[in-house]
C-alpha cells in the first residue's frame, strides 16, 4: 500500500478526527442550507418578511443613508423627500454594538436601480435585493442566516463525520491486511 492510503487510514479512521470532520461538515452545510432556504421572487416566493431590508436617502440624524425592514415602510408615511434611488454605488452603517448594514448598487438605469442590502447582527444576517424607483421598491430575492440552520446542519455534519470515520476504518483493515501478507 501507498504512503497515501497509509497515511489517509491513520487520520480518517482515527478517533481523535472524528470531531475535526464534524466541525468540517458543519461549517460547510450551514451556507448550503441557507442557500436552499433562498426566495426568488420572479419564481412566485415571497420575500424573508422580518428580515427583508431597504435603504433610502437622505439618511436621518447625520446618518449617509436610512434603512428599515420592508415590512415597516406605510405607503402614505413615506416622506415625500425620501428616495430609494441611491446617489453613492455603496454605503456602510455600523449601529450599536453588532449590527452592521451595508448596500449596493448593482446596475443602475435611468430611474431604477438593482439595489444590493446586507444587514447583519450578532445572531442573524440577511441579503436582500430589489429594483428601486424614486418612490418604490420591488423585492427581487432574498436570503436569510441564522443560528436555526446550524441546528438543521448538526444531524447532517454528524452523518458526514460517521461516513469518514467508516471509510478510515474500512481503510485501516485494509491497510493492516496488506501488511499482514
Amino acid at each position: 500500500m501507498s504512503r497515501t492510503v497509509r497515511a489517509l487510514a491513520f487520520l480518517c479512521g482515527a478517533l481523535w478526527f472524528f470531531p475535526v470532520s464534524c466541525t468540517t461538515g458543519l461549517v460547510a452545510t450551514v451556507p448550503l442550507l441557507s442557500k436552499f432556504h433562498e426566495r426568488h421572487m420572479e419564481k412566485g416566493d415571497a420575500p424573508h418578511s422580518t428580515f427583508f431590508y431597504v435603504v433610502w436617502q437622505p439618511g436621518e440624524a447625520g446618518k449617509p443613508f436610512g434603512y428599515s425592514k420592508l415590512a415597516a415602510l406605510a405607503p402614505d408615511k413615506t416622506p415625500p423627500a425620501r428616495s430609494f434611488i441611491m446617489e453613492p454605488p455603496s454605503g456602510r452603517i455600523e449601529e450599536g454594538k453588532f449590527t452592521i448594514v451595508t448596500y449596493k448598487v448593482l446596475s443602475s438605469g435611468v430611474s431604477e436601480q438593482l439595489i444590493e442590502v446586507a444587514w447583519a447582527d450578532d445572531d442573524y444576517g440577511s441579503v436582500s435585493r430589489y429594483r428601486a424607483t424614486r418612490s418604490s421598491v420591488t423585492p427581487v430575492f432574498s436570503r436569510i442566516m441564522g443560528p436555526e440552520f446550524m441546528f438543521m446542519a448538526f444531524p447532517i455534519a454528524l452523518g458526514f463525520a460517521a461516513a469518514i470515520y467508516a471509510v478510515g476504518r474500512w481503510l485501516r483493515r485494509r491497510v493492516a491486511r496488506a501488511q499482514a501478507d
